[in-house]
Formats: structure tokens, sequence, C-alpha cells
């Protein structure tokens, strides 16, 4: 039978090879997935993330229908030497994830090890030159993964003092004058946030994976793929500059805050649009797509199932047994925990000068928190009063995040001094405690009294909270080896202006939060 004719699963054991190949092939995934998602749901810089699975599969196929004859099968010892080298390594790796779903380094290095094995099955199934041929597909899967911090932050900086400068010299140029003031431009007595009105890197990002998808959509070569990828750098930063400068045009007049959703909206059509436009055009140019001949059966005979009936059962035992393991040993260490008290807030929102905020584009990316929220208000008696509360639900992101929000590094770059910090406070209702930090700021020579609290929803230990301020290595493996996973954050934050003493301000927020604060067993009652 010539090796290219069509394959037939002829017999039930080879359909079994086949669907628990794939099975344990797509479970593997799936899990990565499930923990990507997490990021996905809490960061609008990567809400895009939810398309990719569709998009990795779709370019998959594509390969698929265009894949060569198979050549030399990886050798069968190889094949599971390399499989167990695999195993053996996704197993820390998922411990270590479940304690750090936001580690950048570990997401990292557990979706390689997924695209590893992909290349290990397809070599198996047709050989070296055959795995290769998949490479841009599971190599695209990782444009899904959160980019490394450092490189966020710097390109984010650049990206915002760049566009508040350019944007206010339009505005002057064009009659209009502003004025840019590090991420800020003033427009008139209106202040315009570039974090805000201007969140460069989301759709940069988009921009990216876009360009990358449509390359390999429309089959173009390397140098054209890369034109592509430079055209999409240049339309997102053209577009993010003018819906800058659209906004901060519209805040002369007061309508920046009701247009900014919508203007943000039809700027990300625009510039996905133009994106589409240059990918096409340059394949057009080329010609491309038109090179590769498509094949028209589904396996031939040469095909090998890509992990067989047992190396896929061993790979789905394994997983089995980590995602176990990972359970027991976060599970062991929470044991006898003292259930938490149950509380929210509630605003009131008929007091003098009540406001609700919101949260900037920069902020959500940035602290992905689950819920939040922020307001202030005139109190009765006359203090005017500021506070913030956000919420981490467990499992959701890692604990290491509700310590980024910090008043110290947050309040000086909104203009504030740090004075002093002023000690420790705890704040009682019933069985709740909220153990406050304190602080006095200066505010151009008025005082503003700080409290800021981290709260674990399960203290690890009767008795302890829990500050954690470092995000180094050795915190996050410390984290690991003491079984301490998220079980769930709040942060919160007031701020009353005096002049006080710190006692008295103590006094004023303690009657103030007892108001605000609702005990969830007492709202029932």
């Amino acid at each position: 039978m010539n090796s290219s004719a069509p394959f037939e699963i002829s017999s039930r054991r080879n359909a079994q090879r086949w669907v628990l190949s794939i099975v344990a092939l797509v479970v593997w995934w799936a899990l990565l997935l499930n923990q990507q998602r997490l990021e996905w749901s809490v960061s609008p810089v990567y809400a895009y993330g939810w398309a990719m699975p569709v998009l990795v599969g779709y370019l998959f196929w594509m390969r698929w229908t265009t894949r060569p004859a198979t050549g030399r099968h990886l050798p069968k010892k190889l094949f599971w030497g390399l499989v167990a080298g695999l195993c053996a390594l996704a197993l820390p790796a998922r411990v270590i994830q479940e304690a750090n779903p936001d580690w950048v380094k570990v997401n990292w290095f557990s979706q390689a090890l997924w695209v590893t094995l992909m290349f290990i099955a397809l070599a198996r199934t047709g050989g070296l030159k055959y795995s290769a041929h998949f490479a841009f597909p599971l190599l695209f899967s990782f444009a899904a993964l959160p980019w490394p911090v450092w490189m966020e932050e710097s390109m984010m900086q650049s990206l915002m003092k760049g566009n508040a400068v350019i944007c206010a010299e339009i505005l002057t140029w064009a009659g209009t004058p502003a004025m840019a003031t590090g991420n800020l431009i003033q427009v008139a007595d209106q202040w315009v946030n570039v974090e805000e009105a201007c969140s460069g890197i989301t759709s940069l990002q988009t921009a990216f994976m876009m360009a990358l998808f449509l390359g390999e959509f429309f089959r173009l070569g390397f140098a054209r793929r890369l034109i592509v990828l430079v055209l999409s750098f240049l339309a997102a930063l053209t577009v993010n500059l003018a819906r800058t400068i659209t906004l901060a045009y519209l805040a002369k007049s007061g309508l920046a805050d009701r247009w900014h959703d919508t203007v943000g909206n039809i700027g990300m059509a625009v510039c996905l649009g133009l994106i589409g436009f240059a990918a096409w055009f340059v394949g057009e140019r080329s010609g491309a797509g038109t090179q590769t001949p498509e094949r028209g059966e589904l396996l031939t005979k040469d095909e090998r199932a890509p992990l067989g009936r047992w190396g896929a059962i061993a790979i789905l035992s394994w997983l089995a047994l980590s995602e176990g393991f990972t359970q027991a040993w976060y599970g062991w260490h929470e044991k006898g925990l003292k259930t938490p008290s149950e509380w929210t807030v509630k605003l009131p929102r008929s007091a003098d000068k009540f406001e609700e905020g919101e949260f900037g584009e920069r902020a959500l990316a940035l602290l992905k928190f689950n819920t939040g929220v922020t307001a202030s208000w005139k109190t009765e008696f006359g203090h005017l009063w500021q506070m913030y509360l956000l919420e981490w639900e467990p499992g959701r992101v890692s604990k290491f995040l509700s310590s980024s929000h910090y008043p110290t590094v947050c309040l000086p770059a909104t203009g504030l001094t740090l004075v002093a910090e002023t000690g420790v406070w705890v704040f009682r209702s019933g069985e709740l405690e909220i153990p406050f930090t304190t602080y006095l700021f200066d505010e151009r020579g008025k005082e503003v009294y700080v409290f800021h609290a981290v709260i674990e929803d399960r203290p690890y230990l009767e008795g302890t909270r829990l500050s954690y301020r470092q995000v180094a290595t050795d915190e996050r493996i410390g984290s690991v080896l003491r079984g301490e996973r998220n079980l769930g954050q709040r942060v919160i934050g007031l701020a009353v202006r005096g002049p006080f003493s710190p006692v008295e301000a103590r006094l004023v927020v303690e009657e103030s939060l007892a108001k605000v604060i609702v005990l969830k067993d007492s709202e029932i009652k």
C-alpha cells in the first residue's frame, strides 16, 4: 500500500490511540488555559486571550492541511525519555503556579513544557521536519501570555510620557493651549490622565498579536511578516495619539469622561482595520497564499498516533496526579484555618458631596483585582473623606498583587508628600479586626491622614496577619514551601483631611468607618 494513501482507522485499537493522544494533549493545554484565563478575566490588556484558543486551533488546522510527507519517526526510547522529563518538570511547575498564578516566569515555563510536548508528539507522528512544520501555531500560543513586568513598565512609561508631550504640542499648534506634565495633559482648567486616556500597551499588544496571526493567515514570507509587524506598531501608536488628542480636546468642554469608552472602542476598531488592510496589501503584493498546495487526506498510513495509547494514558495519569498532589499540599497546610468574618461596604450615597470614582485602565491592568470601589464625600461632622476597597477572589490572582497598591508608592505620584508613618491602629467591629498602617501626608500645606490595610480573608495562623510587600523569587518559592496560596485578599484605604492630631484622626475614622462597614451576619439579621 502506498505510504501516501489515505489512512483508515480500521480497528478499535487505532481509534483509541488517536483519540487518547488528542485528549491528553488537549487536556494538558486546557489546564494551562484555565490558569491563563485568570489574567484575561481581570486585565483589559490581555482580554484578547479569550480568542487565542480558537486562533491557535485555526492556524494549526491550516498547517495540518499543508503538512509535508512523513520522515523518520522519533525513536521510541528517546520519546519516552523526553516525555518523562517533561512530566517531571510539570509537577513542581504546577505546585508553584498554584500559589503564584500571576508569576510570568512560571507561566511561560509551563507553556513551554506543553509546546515542547507538542513538538515531541508531532515528531513521533511524522519526524522532525514534519514537527517543525507546525512551529508557528505552537509558538503563536505564547502571545496569550503576559509580557514580563519590566518590559511592560519600561515601554508603558515611555509611551505615556511621549504621547502626552506630542499631544500637548499638537493641540497648542492647533490653537488649543495645552501643557504636558509627566503623564498628565492640562487643557484650560481640565486635566487628562494619559494612563486612562491612552493605555498604549493595550492596543500595542493586541496589534502585535493580530499582526502575527494575519502574517500566518496570508502565508507571508518572513520579511513581509516583519513589515506587517512594524506597521502594526506604527498603527497602534498613531491611533493612540489620535485618541489622546480627541479626549484632551473634549476635556476642554468637560466631555472627556462621557466619550472615553466610545473613543477607545472606535480607536481599537480602526487600529485592527489598519493592520488587516496592511497585511492584505502586503500579501497581495507578494502573491502569498498560492505557493503551498493543500493535502486532501486527513491522515496517511505512515502518520502514527502522536502519543500512542500508553503514552496518552501515562500523561493523563500524571496530570491527574499533579492536580491531586497540588490540592493536597495546600489543603493540608490550610486545614484548621479559622473562617473569616464576612463583611462588606455600604457607601453613604446620600452624604454631602458624595462622588463615586472609577479606576483607570492602568490600575486595572497592574492590580488585577476582581472588584473595587472608590468614593469621596463629606461626613456629617464636615470632614472630607476618601475611601477605596479592592478585592481579590480566592485562587484568582496572586496574593502579592494586594501589596502593589501602597500609599508610600502611589500617593507621591499624585502630588502628596509623605511626612511620617504614625503607627498601626486596629479597627474592631464585633469579631472583625482591620489592622491599619497609618500615615501623615502633606498636600500643599494641608494635612492628610491616610489609613491602609491589607487583609487576608483567611489568615495563615490565628492571631497573625501577613503583609506581602516583596515579590522576589525567594519570597514566592517560600510561599509555596509554606503552603500559602491565594485565599482572597482585600485592600482598604482611607484618607481624611485635617488638621488633626494622629489620635483625633483615628477617632474620626473609627466613628465614620463604623457606619460604612457592615458585617454580613448583622446585615441578614
